[in-house]
């Protein structure tokens, strides 16, 4: 049961997240699981984020997806590349630019493909699935599949998940709401008139995830031949043009009440666009934040990010226990210039997770000093802030 015993000492907001404008301190948000269990609102003197120095694994890290490399990019019979990981979930990128000559069937997990750019067709044996930029496609565990692009490259943002991955719960919005189940593209059977998926010598290899490696079964018929499938397990796609955002004219919604797929230790959700808040004691900007239980990973896959510009693939992770939010200084640059009918133009797709995650190596050569969000205001990363 949700605790309603709550305690406020000082100068304090009444109600939090309001206009801070005639408070004159900073408020900061402390939060348990994300923002789903206790919390504490601490009103302070000075910007939680304006330290003068931070040591480098004190900081929230900013990279460039756009140059990094997976072999998928240069080679068909290439892999994507691991990003982040923990025992709970992995997040992968591919940037495939040829049809795969083989089939893949993963036995370690779910996997969840967000399509940044490109379009092309997944091929799986329950029939085909067209794919475009915005789409998630959701290919669970052990399905066989291949990627056919239909142009230059296909750049996915990979999520694999050992646990079955659901759709996160919309509580008490009703069954249409954020998005209503009949816009799921759920795929028929169609048999590949095309012929891929065979390597060099005319064989149809299945290339079989289990235990992080790789196996490989080799066919004289395309292993891809379903005809026909009945049963509630399958893969599907969504795209987020059709997710509608819950919105609230009188208070900022928090990125957790824009889940949409999730497991008990992690969730993938999406900041859309919508219009700024627009109650007149409402403000528009988010507070100051410490999330205590989850690291939070964010990929910018279009737009600004609240009017700062931000190069698309931008991957930003902020463990643990580190303060994030816009400084004040650009805080006022938007309270000046939001009018009323202004809306938030970003697509951001994000990931919670309850476990501390592990950053790759190849990940790690595309850090860039400052976080690409603080770009507009003071500088927030490198090693002298």
């Amino acid at each position: 049961m949700r605790s309603w015993i709550h305690h406020s000492r000082g100068k304090v907001l009444r109600q939090a997240e309001t206009t801070r404008a005639g408070l004159g301190l900073f408020e900061d948000m402390f939060t348990r699981q994300g923002f789903e269990g206790r919390d504490a609102h601490l009103y302070r003197r000075h910007e939680p984020t304006a330290w003068k120095r931070a040591d480098k694994d004190a900081q929230a890290y900013d990279f460039n997806g756009q140059v990094v490399e997976p072999t998928d990019l240069t080679r068909a019979d290439g892999v994507p590349l691991r990003l982040f990981h923990n025992d709970d979930v992995s997040v992968w990128v591919s940037r495939r630019s040829a049809d795969m000559p083989f089939s893949v069937r993963n036995a370690d997990g779910d996997e969840l493909y967000f399509v940044h750019d490109g379009t092309g067709t997944f091929y799986t044996e329950f029939g085909p699935i067209p794919y475009e930029p915005g789409d998630y496609v959701l290919l669970p565990k052990g399905t066989t599949y291949r990627i056919r692009p239909a142009g230059p490259v296909s750049y996915f943002l990979v999520f694999e998940s050992p646990e079955e991955l659901g759709f996160a719960d919309i509580g008490t919005h009703g069954r249409r709401a954020p998005f209503d189940p009949d816009l799921l593209f759920v795929p028929s059977p169609q048999l590949d008139e095309l012929g891929d998926g065979r390597n060099e010598d005319g064989e149809y290899p299945v290339r079989i995830k289990s235990r992080g490696a790789y196996a490989w079964l080799y066919y004289e018929f395309d292993p891809i031949d379903v005809e026909g499938w009945k049963g509630d397990l399958f893969p599907f796609k969504l795209n987020i043009r059709d997710y509608r955002p819950i919105m609230s004219d009188r208070i900022h919604l928090m990125p957790s009440a824009y889940a949409v797929f999730a497991t008990p230790n992690f969730m993938v959700g999406n900041l859309l666009p919508r219009p700024y808040e627009s109650g007149e004691d409402t403000e528009k900007i988010p507070a100051y934040h410490r999330n205590v239980d989850y690291d939070e990973f964010t990929f910018i896959h279009n737009g600004t990010v609240m009017g700062l510009e931000v190069a698309k693939a931008s991957i930003s992770l902020v463990p643990r226990g580190r303060h994030h939010g816009f400084p004040e200084a650009y805080q006022e640059v938007l309270r000046k210039t939001i009018k009323p009918g202004d809306r938030l133009d970003y697509e951001i797709i994000f990931m919670d997770a309850v476990n501390p995650l592990t950053t790759s190596q190849e990940l790690w050569d595309t850090q860039r000093q400052g976080e690409h969000f603080f770009e507009g205001g003071r500088e927030a990363g490198g090693d002298d802030q």
